[in-house]
């Protein structure tokens, strides 16, 4: 019994002792910095040399200072938005007037737009099931632009009645979806009667084509 009361008075005295004579953390910390006055810092320094506690907190904190700050954090830069670009139908060829004075429907097969210096043909066929299938051919009209640039770049077909806006079209949502292939080839499957927009994601830029109709023929 006295061996324990021993025990309890002296852990009282080491709680109320500890470390009672070492600097603060505080000052030992300002001494690693050498941010202590002259005469401070002696006395911290000789401290030091005697105490194994603050030996150990002093090359803590050393080589904590001695680590590289971390840099601050950047948000990443938003990408920049592609720029849309609307394609108009034109045609290569004179028009042709049929004797009723009529001219040939925009309806007509292949038919050609042109977004800037992008030009796209579009050709409609059907295959063996009966299937409709629309193919893509782009080229470009800038010399220094080759088609192999668009190699890989992806093309929805999405009906017309949905969303107009072509920021709240969903790729989850077309119709059909194909990749430019290395000749500057889309090619749409399985394709069903109806009004389409295309929307063709090039390098830094979108085209769109709208109405895009196929009727039963």
């Amino acid at each position: 019994q006295r061996l324990s009361g021993y025990k309890q008075v002296n852990s009282a005295i080491i709680s109320q002792l500890y470390r009672r004579l070492c600097p603060s953390g505080t000052q030992l910390s300002l001494y690693c910095a050498e941010l202590l006055p002259v005469e401070e810092r002696t006395r911290v320094a000789s401290h030091v040399l005697d105490c194994p506690l603050c030996t150990a907190e002093v090359a803590e904190t050393r080589l904590f200072m001695a680590m590289p700050l971390l840099e601050p954090f950047r948000e990443a830069a938003p990408l920049a938005a592609a720029r849309r670009i609307y394609a108009t139908l034109f045609r290569q060829q004179a028009q042709l007037v049929l004797r009723s004075g009529d001219t040939v429907s925009e309806k007509a097969w292949p038919r050609q737009y042109r977004a800037e210096a992008i030009d796209i043909s579009l050709h409609l066929s059907r295959a063996s099931n009966g299937q409709y299938i629309l193919l893509g051919i782009l080229t470009s009209a800038d010399s220094a632009e080759s088609v192999d640039a668009f190699e890989g770049a992806k093309a929805e077909l999405y009906c017309a009645q949905e969303n107009s806006d072509a920021d709240e079209r969903n790729p989850e949502n077309a119709i059909c979806r194909a990749v430019v292939d290395d000749l500057g080839n889309i090619v749409f499957s399985g394709v069903p009667v109806g009004e389409y927009t295309l929307i063709i994601h090039l390098p830094g830029q979108e085209v769109i084509i709208e109405g895009i109709d196929i009727e039963r023929g």
